[in-house]
């Protein structure tokens, strides 16, 4: 069990199933081994095998307190976060002094509006400075993170330098620094950071392997073929796919750009002079590599210098066509309230549709949804406003999506792909934000240096601590909607 808990420590996934397979063949009901495959599904994104593997776990041992540890996890990564603030508060009831299952549960709650759980769950912690140091800079660490779920951005910064300089080697920490500075504004310091992402093994479980000499640091590429991959996101690349032009103005003989297949199409059609997709050949080998994460970072990108084009996605030619005005001159408004629920904190930016959908009760106004995949708990909402188009549900990929909209005069979204998407085509757009939106949001700002059309409307700290939830910005956004 110790060689499989530090392969999975360290990411070596292939090596810790191996080994929990022995285990498991030896003995079917090893609770741990069970527990550590658990684990293993949840590197794989799948917490409902997650959940049945701690499920067996409980049905023999119902106090093993690593099963609803894991348990935890678990139901976080499937978006149901007050039974994950739970089965994370049954783990630490269970084994007190485990600092592990504190600073998960302290986690948890930080990012639920439980605060003072937080705090709790960290006493112990913050109390063993001299025989618990490593745990101690932890603790350190999830102060800063709590401030920052808080929107307390700038009192974040003392914990969060506290913590790395009695243990640099926090590697969750530094990234959590990282986005806070560039919350903050301060970018280079800020980029530095966030690379840390690129040292932990849970966010590098997809990443592509190596097909280059050399990784891109800035480096002269005259006469270099430059590989870059995508390793977050839809969003995330089309935000950094603005860097493409400026690695043909470095120089580089071609760039080759690896993205999901949804992109593909559109961005290829942005940039004829590249080859973007999904997929290389196995024998394809180029000079440097670099994924487009780390571009801003290498390029020096300050909040002064950022590139930022009004309009640099367009649809591909064969999917334009003139607007259609007919007889409705009424302004048309996109709308769409939801991410991806596998993100870590999808619960802190997708909107319920009963809720966002109010804003199509504002009248004179033609909506049009841009939701690809509606929830089942949204439905309901949705078919109570037949008036919503759904043309959206033709499209095949972002390239369709492009087309859609770019025939709406506007677009309001919460922090996903959609609102990256009609911020990369110019079209203007209104991002709903929680009170600790994404670090490229920055702090108190209504606009944004990344998209020149956006603008920004924000749930306040006092609304998010006072449990005001989402209702008091929606309703500002449907009164700027009204005026406009």
């Amino acid at each position: 069990m110790q060689a499989a808990a530090a392969d999975l420590i360290h990411g070596h996934v292939t090596q810790a199933a191996g080994l929990l397979e022995q285990a498991l063949r030896a003995d079917p009901r090893h609770k741990m081994a069970l527990t550590k495959q658990a684990e293993l599904a949840l590197f794989d994104k799948d917490p409902q095998r997650a959940l049945a593997l701690t499920d067996t776990v409980l049905a023999i041992e119902p106090h093993f307190a690593p099963a609803w540890h894991q348990r935890a996890a678990a139901f976080w990564s499937a978006g149901r976060q007050a039974e994950a603030l739970q089965a994370a508060r049954k783990a630490v009831d269970i084994q007190p002094p485990n600092p592990e299952f504190r600073l998960r549960l302290a986690r948890f709650a930080a990012w639920t509006g439980h605060g003072a759980d937080t705090r709790n769950a960290l006493i112990p912690l913050l109390a063993a400075e001299r025989h618990d140091p490593l745990n101690h800079a932890a603790a350190l660490g999830m102060l800063g993170e709590l401030a920052i779920a808080e929107g307390r951005f700038d009192d974040a910064t003392p914990y969060l330098d506290q913590a790395l300089a009695l243990c640099p080697a926090l590697d969750v920490t530094r990234m959590q620094r990282g986005m806070n500075r560039l919350r903050l504004g301060q970018f280079q310091a800020g980029w530095a950071d966030y690379a840390a992402r690129e040292a932990i093994p849970e966010l590098r479980s997809g990443a592509s392997p190596t097909r280059a000499d050399q990784v891109w640091q800035g480096q002269p590429l005259t006469g270099k073929t430059v590989l870059v991959t995508d390793d977050q996101g839809h969003g995330d690349s089309i935000q950094f796919f603005r860097y493409l032009p400026l690695l043909r103005d470095r120089g580089a003989a071609h760039v080759t750009w690896q993205t999901f297949p949804p992109l593909v199409r559109l961005l290829s059609a942005a940039a004829p002079y590249a080859t973007v997709v999904d997929a290389l050949p196995d024998n394809a080998r180029f000079d440097v590599q670099c994924e487009s994460t780390s571009l801003p970072r290498w390029f020096e990108t300050e909040l002064d210098s950022i590139p930022a084009p009004r309009e640099y996605l367009r649809p591909p030619a064969q999917l334009k066509s003139p607007r259609k005005h007919l007889t409705d001159r009424r302004l048309r408004v996109g709308l769409a309230w939801s991410g991806d629920a596998r993100h870590a904190r999808d619960h802190l930016r997708s909107i319920p549709a009963d809720l966002f959908l109010t804003l199509a009760d504002v009248p004179e106004i033609s909506f049009h949804s841009l939701q690809y995949a509606t929830r089942p708990a949204d439905r309901p909402a949705l078919n109570a406003h037949p008036a919503v188009t759904r043309d959206i549900q033709k499209a095949t990929d972002f390239a369709d999506t492009a087309a859609l909209v770019a025939h709406l005069d506007l677009v309001i979204a919460v922090d996903t792909a959609i609102a990256h998407l009609a911020g990369a085509l110019g079209k203007p757009v209104w991002i709903v934000l929680h009170a600790a939106p994404d670090w490229r949001w920055l702090t108190d700002r209504s606009d944004s240096p990344w998209y020149p059309t956006v603008r920004l409307f924000r749930v306040t700290p006092a609304e998010w601590l006072g449990g005001a939830g989402w209702g008091p910005v929606v309703n500002r956004v449907a009164t700027a909607l009204a005026a406009l």
